[in-house]
């Protein structure tokens, strides 16, 4: 008899009713198994349920939100916020207000492009009408001022459930491991594999004065194993490399 064979009978009576997961006890609004898939994943635990009932009840849970730092979509907008400074960065006054934000400084006639920055979440409205730059903010403004450096990467681990890897960047430290999406070093641009990165040479920009590790963000990852060297003048490849003419 086949296992899908609609003839077969539940052994468990007319009703099996799936044990309810239990909470979690970071929050009010999740069960513990949601928030574990939530925390490694950027569409966080809202991007998670089937049922569209709970989907309110869970947004912004604090487990998983990108404000929290330390998520996967938390570092996702660090990423993108200093992939944004480097290659496409704000217009000229946009980015003016930013720096007088973070610098303290009267931004009264740039006040009207504040959501200009506020829709990027590079600032943030605290009570009594005060106004601080996010994580994000700070990223982008420490990578417009701050050099970047490209070092090498050496991946020490992989945990796919997180979607992260622990990573050595010599730029910052060559003992104090950093964490790094798993899905930036693992993809068509490395044509790496999870179960490869331990083995890989990879090379990425990073910010070598980061004040923690939490805080390196690299970009620009590279594995030159892949990559294909240009013939002179850049404009293909060397006809006796992989991929040249033949």
């Amino acid at each position: 008899m086949s296992i899908y064979d609609d003839s077969v009978h539940e052994p468990f009576g007319p009703e099996y009713v799936r044990p309810a997961n239990p909470d979690c006890p970071d929050c009010d609004c999740c069960t513990a198994a949601l928030c574990t898939v939530g925390r490694a994943r950027v569409n966080e635990c809202a991007g998670n349920v089937d049922d569209q009932s709970l989907i309110e009840r869970v947004t912004d849970c604090p487990c998983s939100a990108e404000s929290t730092k330390g998520t996967l979509a938390w570092r996702a907008a660090m990423y993108r916020a200093v992939a944004f400074s480097t290659e496409r960065p704000l217009r000229e006054p946009v980015e003016r207000l930013l720096t007088l934000i973070a610098d303290g400084q009267d931004y009264t006639e740039l006040a009207d492009l504040m959501p200009k920055l506020a829709v990027r979440r590079y600032v943030r409205w605290l009570p009594g009408r005060l106004l601080e730059l996010t994580e994000f903010g700070r990223a982008y403004v420490d990578a417009r001022r701050a050099p970047r450096v490209e070092s090498l990467v050496s991946v020490l681990s992989v945990d796919e459930g997180a979607r992260t890897v622990q990573a050595i960047v010599p730029a910052f430290s060559a003992e104090q491991p950093v964490t790094v999406p798993l899905d930036l070093v693992a993809s068509k641009k490395t044509g790496l594999g999870p179960s490869e990165l331990t083995e890989a040479t990879l090379y990425a920009e990073a910010n070598p004065g980061a004040r923690e590790a939490d805080l390196v963000v690299l970009t620009k990852i590279r594995n030159p194993a892949v990559e294909v060297p240009c013939k002179p003048g850049g404009l293909g490849p060397r006809p006796d490399s992989p991929g040249g003419a033949r």
